[in-house]
C-alpha cells in the first residue's frame, strides 16, 4: 500500500498534547503540499503498478484528537482525484470511530475501508484485546454491507511511561500474545490486516525513552527479534 501523509487543512483545538494549531499562511501552505503529495501518489502509482496494490489518500486525519485535520470534504476531493488518475483501489486509514460517523459520505467513495483498532490505547487489558478488535471491526463492517474492509494498523507496544497506557499492560509477552490471537483471527476470517509494526521507531514521541509511541516494533530498531518473532519462521 502506498500512502500519502496529508498535512493539516485546518485547526484542530482539541488534539490533547497541544499540536494541531497552525497560523493561517501554514493551514495554506499546507493545501498546496497536500496536493502536491496526492500528485506524487497518482505518479507513483502509475509508475509501479507491479509493486503497489492499493493506494491511502491519508492517515488519522480526521478523529477528534489528530494534529494534523482535514476536513472530510477535503479528504473525499483526494480520492476522487486519485480513482480518476490511477487504476489501484483507493482507500484512508483513519481510527475506526471516525467511520462510525464523520467518515459515512467518504464511505461511499474509496474501494475499501481501512481501521486502525489499539485496545491498550483504550485501555483494554491483554485478555479483552481480541474480542475489543473483533468489536471494532465489526462495528464499521456491519454499518456497511458490502464495502471490504481492512486493518491497516493493529498492535501492541512492549513499554510506556504511563503516558496514555498503563505500563503494566505493555511487555513483550503480552504482543506476543496480541499478535498470535490477531494473526490467528485474520487467517479464519480472511480479514486482511497489518500488524502495526515491524521495527521500532525511537524517534517517535517525547524524548522519554519509555515513551510507548517508540515501542511499537515487533523488532528493536537495531533488529533485534522481541519475543513474538523468535519463533517465527
Amino acid at each position: 500500500m502506498q500512502g500519502a501523509f496529508i498535512e493539516a487543512e485546518m485547526n484542530n483545538f482539541g488534539c490533547p498534547w497541544g499540536g494541531g494549531v497552525y497560523e493561517e499562511e501554514q493551514l495554506e501552505k499546507n493545501k498546496q503540499l497536500n496536493l502536491q503529495k496526492i500528485k506524487k501518489l497518482i505518479q507513483l502509482a502509475n509508475q509501479y503498478p507491479e509493486i503497489i496494490f492499493s493506494l491511502s489518500v491519508g492517515n488519522e486525519a480526521c478523529v477528534d484528537w489528530t494534529d494534523h485535520y482535514v476536513p472530510v470534504n477535503k479528504v473525499m476531493e483526494y480520492a476522487q482525484l486519485v480513482k480518476q488518475s490511477a487504476k489501484q483501489p483507493v482507500t484512508f486509514c483513519e481510527n475506526y470511530v471516525p467511520w462510525l460517523n464523520k467518515l459515512k459520505p467518504l464511505a461511499g467513495i474509496v474501494d475499501f475501508i481501512s481501521i486502525h483498532t489499539y485496545p491498550v490505547w483504550e485501555y483494554r487489558h491483554i485478555h479483552e484485546s481480541i474480542d475489543y478488535t473483533r468489536e471494532n471491526y465489526e462495528s464499521v463492517s456491519g454499518l456497511y454491507p458490502g464495502k471490504p474492509v481492512v486493518i491497516t494498523e493493529a498492535g501492541w507496544a512492549t513499554n510506556s511511561n504511563g503516558r496514555g497506557i498503563h505500563p503494566e499492560n505493555v511487555n513483550e509477552e503480552n504482543q506476543k500474545m496480541y499478535f498470535e490471537d490477531l494473526m490467528g483471527w485474520s487467517q479464519n476470517t480472511k480479514v486482511l490486516t497489518f500488524f502495526f509494526e515491524a521495527f521500532d521507531e525511537n524517534w517517535k514521541g517525547s524524548p522519554d525513552p519509555d515513551e510507548p509511541e517508540k515501542h511499537w516494533g515487533l523488532y528493536y530498531a537495531n533488529r533485534r527479534p522481541k519475543l513474538a518473532m523468535q519463533t517465527v519462521k
